[in-house]
């Protein structure tokens, strides 16, 4: 495994879509403001006032670094991020780069790093070329600038007394993400940029909803070390294959990085203790809306009729899941299968038993369509969190599964009930989950 590059280590990517949240954070931000206009003013790098726009560009600017870099500390002391300074990259219009990755970045950066303000400090990156024999230069790796909070920074986080509650997010940041395929070593494709149709405006304003109910929710830890920000609340949709038709899963939000466990041992939403809600056997039940059939009774998953045991049905899960996703029949059992799955029972076999359990879908296998599956789930997702907030209820959506306080377990069961069968026409399991 490639080791990290040294000016990478312990940093992560820049967020541009930091800003302040109460009035501790903004009287530290026009602080700095003000000591960086003096600054400007006494060396003479400023001559002229900026306009207006490019005013506010400035400060929303000096804004994101500052709550960022603080952030930062917070999540871990001494820690870094990373960030590109490529004229490429900061004059390249994009809806998903913000204000704070424009044109005056590194002229912002560099203020901000000098000894008299020493804010941040910085660590420049450097581009790579290779100069074919009488040819031009070619980019071909490199590092980007480094960054981190430096003393003068670190104390009036101290003398502002500033914590993640102070931390905010712009509603400038794009909350419908669309990405092309993966790539080949399987990381997420590349941000795609797209027109705006009534669809996404709609897709857009139902999350806006969602998220902005989502940040006045009462939301705490049992067991909160200061170390997750309960402020980052805000969702995306995520949408694949370059295809609103495909995906658009809800990611975002720290109890989604946190730990199956830990969530439900310590997330109190409205003073109660969480219970999880869990759609079952979705894949396949979507599957059979699709081809509107009805769904056999009891465990989809269940083989026993046909000779598989009922201890194969993880392995079962996940072949069957292999299945949905893939774009030609399996020729090996998927990764961890086998398991669950002892070798005295073959693929063939095992693939027979899936398609004698489930006939009227079976020819629906090896399309690959999973993502346009999940493009179904998540709107049903989505519906589901419009649902309780209409009722007064905070969810916290997890994949295909939504966090409510313990007291609304019963009705929000019911509403994941109703919606599902409204966009299906079948009635899905839903599990309760307790801490």
């Amino acid at each position: 495994m490639q080791q990290p590059k040294t000016s990478y280590l312990n940093a992560r990517p820049f967020d541009p879509f930091r800003r302040a949240a109460s009035d501790a954070m903004r009287a530290l931000v026009k602080d700095v403001l003000q000591q960086l206009d003096g600054y400007e003013s006494s060396t003479g790098l400023r001559k002229r006032k900026r306009s207006a726009s490019a005013q506010e560009t400035y400060t929303d600017t000096v804004e994101a670094i500052l709550c960022d870099l603080i952030c930062r500390e917070l999540e871990q002391p001494r820690g870094r991020v990373h960030l590109s300074q490529s004229n490429q990259v900061l004059r390249k219009a994009s809806r998903y780069k913000g204000k704070a990755m424009g044109k005056t970045l590194p002229d912002i950066l560099k203020v901000m790093s000098s000894p008299e303000m020493a804010f941040i400090t910085m660590v420049p990156g450097k581009s790579e070329f290779t100069v074919p024999e009488n040819g031009r230069p070619i980019l071909t790796g490199g590092t980007q600038t480094v960054i981190a909070a430096a003393g003068k920074l670190l104390s009036q986080i101290d003398t502002f007394g500033i914590s993640f509650a102070d931390i905010g997010r712009s509603n400038d940041e794009e909350a419908i993400v669309l990405r092309g395929p993966k790539t080949k070593n399987g990381q997420p494709g590349p941000l795609i940029e797209y027109v705006d149709t009534e669809e996404t405006d709609r897709l857009r304003q139902q999350l806006s909803e969602i998220n902005s109910y989502l940040e006045q929710a009462e939301i705490e830890l049992a067991f909160d070390e200061g170390d997750v920000d309960l402020g980052n609340r805000r969702l995306r949709r995520i949408f694949n294959n370059g295809d609103f038709r495909q995906g658009g899963r809800l990611y975002g939000g720290f109890w989604q990085n946190m730990k199956h466990l830990d969530r439900l041992n310590s997330l109190y939403i409205d003073d109660d203790s969480a219970v999880e809600l869990d759609y079952g056997q979705t894949a396949l039940l979507l599957l059979y809306s699709i081809e509107r059939a009805q769904a056999p009774s009891g465990d989809l998953y269940d083989l026993s009729e046909f000779g598989i045991p009922t201890t194969c049905r993880p392995g079962i899960k996940k072949l069957i899941q292999a299945s949905i996703n893939s774009s030609k029949p399996l020729e090996r059992m998927p990764k961890g299968a086998r398991k669950t799955i002892p070798k005295t029972f073959s693929l063939a076999k095992v693939q027979e038993a899936i398609q004698k359990k489930h006939p009227r879908i079976a020819p629906r296998f090896n399309e690959a369509l999973g993502m346009q599956l999940m493009r179904l789930e998540s709107d049903i997702l989505v519906d589901v969190l419009l649902t309780l907030k209409s009722k007064g209820i905070v969810a916290l959506p997890v994949h295909d599964a939504v966090l409510v306080k313990g007291s609304y377990e019963h009705e929000a069961l019911a509403v994941m009930i109703d919606i599902f069968r409204r966009h299906t026409g079948l009635t899905p399991e839903v599990d309760a989950v307790y801490p």
